[in-house]
């Protein structure tokens, strides 16, 4: 199923794992806050569903490398990626749009963490479906142009994520330089 897919998956692969780094370095921009209930509340409704696509990127790509895996078990993991991005994805709109768990939060949010990921997530999961409906070769090319809206889609968000911690700052007084 991902055979000649090589150095597509180990760019994107790539790229997923450097930025689950990058997000575990921002996990620190949010320590020491004051306000740590609402930011452990923010950090499981916004920062936990990035690392979970750009997880599943990971897991994919490296399942595309991984020698003598069936295309069958290929799709059964695919399919399970998929489900488990669905119900991250829908968990977010659930928070954001219906339950509200959050104070008001941008008309963004509710897009681009909720329900472009859960088309993303929808593609994934229909593409690693079609395998045993519609051919290996066409399901290949949709997990591929899933995965690249699902890791566009967790960039999007996560620069998000961080323009709003670095624009929000710890809740610390700050310091002020001494001037002559």
């Amino acid at each position: 199923m991902f055979a000649h897919w090589d150095s597509f998956y180990l760019l994107v692969g790539g790229a997923a794992g450097s930025l689950i780094g990058l997000l575990f370095i921002v996990a620190t921009l949010s320590t020491g806050r004051r306000d740590a209930d609402s930011a452990l509340r923010g950090a499981s409704i916004y920062m936990t569903p990035i690392v979970q696509h750009l997880g599943v990127v990971l897991v994919i790509s490296a399942l595309a490398a991984a020698p003598g895996l069936s295309n069958e078990g290929a799709a059964l993991i695919l399919v399970a990626g998929g489900l488990a991005s669905l119900v991250s994805s829908g968990r977010v709109i659930w928070h954001l749009q219906i339950a509200k768990s959050l104070e008001a939060p941008h008309w963004s949010d509710v897009w681009w963490y909720g329900i472009a990921a859960f088309l993303a997530d929808l593609a994934l999961a229909g593409s690693a479906i079609a395998f045993w409906l519609v051919s290996p070769a066409w399901a290949a090319r949709g997990v591929a142009v899933a995965l690249v809206a699902i890791l566009l889609i967790a960039i999007r968000n996560a620069w998000d994520l961080v323009t709003w911690i670095s624009a929000k700052g710890t809740g610390a007084p700050a310091e002020t330089a001494d001037t002559p």
